[in-house]
């Protein structure tokens, strides 16, 4: 997202991204003879898709012209600490002491990287989106479950497609220019990417994981994020690394951890 956004106007980046996989994921249950989806599917899947894709993911890529990825990721894998607190208000899961107690470490780990004091420097707006889309992120991810669907790949389409026009009307009113030299090489290889495995492979994947398994199992990809962006945009993107955000990183990462143990071992006693 962060090479993508750095030339790509951000709101036309994600609404091509989402129009392109959306377009592919549609002609193919066209092809598999998916039945055609009815009135309220195509608005369940809108309503989501503007929730998670719109004000989740596009708003982070907004942020990360701000921000640093590997920052980015962290704030962002906060999302599973947000299901528990989602589960509880919509579907009234319990939510365990020890797993109260992750979601406090998690959000003072967030609050020592973005201390005054830190090295780190985070602008306020941009931090505070970034957590913002973190919260919206695990409410659509709850919001889906309420929401039966004939095809997991139709409806992934259906939302990458009513997000896609979203996104367009807002590039158009925010008075973005999209031009051909603003797609470099690393900007388009990053948008060919998110196509691909961000949003055909890794969307759809996901959308099926929240549909079929427990949610502590499907959100345990915020173990796995918030490492490789680290990783990815320390060694390629040269951004910087210090005791203070590995110390950050890691008090995150336990809490979240503390949180899926702790609903997990509920969930099964």
């Amino acid at each position: 997202m962060k090479l993508a956004v750095a030339s790509i106007p951000v709101w036309w980046m994600a609404a091509i991204r989402f129009a392109i996989a959306g377009t592919l994921l549609w002609t193919w249950c066209r092809v598999r003879r998916v039945p055609m989806p009815s009135a309220r599917e195509w608005r369940d899947s809108a309503l989501t898709g503007a929730v998670l894709l719109v004000c989740g993911n596009a708003v982070f890529a907004w942020t990360l012209q701000y921000l640093p990825s590997g920052i980015g990721a962290l704030v962002f894998a906060l999302s599973p600490l947000w299901m528990a607190v989602f589960g509880f208000a919509l579907y009234g899961e319990r939510i365990p002491r020890l797993a109260a107690a992750g979601l406090f470490v998690g959000l003072g780990g967030m609050l020592f990287l973005y201390s005054p004091s830190g090295d780190q420097h985070l602008p306020a707006v941009p931090t505070a989106l970034a957590l913002g889309t973190s919260l919206t992120w695990a409410f659509g991810s709850m919001l889906q479950r309420r929401f039966k669907s004939s095809d997991v790949v139709q409806t992934s389409a259906l939302q990458m497609l009513a997000a896609s026009g979203i996104l367009i009307v807002m590039a158009l009113v925010s008075g973005e220019q999209l031009t051909a030299a603003e797609f470099t090489p690393s900007a388009g290889g990053a948008l060919a990417y998110l196509v691909v495995f961000g949003s055909i492979a890794g969307f759809s994947a996901f959308l099926w994981l929240m549909n079929n398994v427990p949610t502590t199992l499907a959100s345990t990809y915020a173990y796995v994020n918030p490492v490789v962006a680290l990783a990815i945009g320390t060694g390629l993107l040269h951004e910087p690394f210090t005791w203070r955000l590995g110390l950050g990183a890691a008090v995150i990462l336990v809490g979240v951890a503390l949180m899926v143990y702790a609903t997990s071992r509920a969930k099964a006693t």
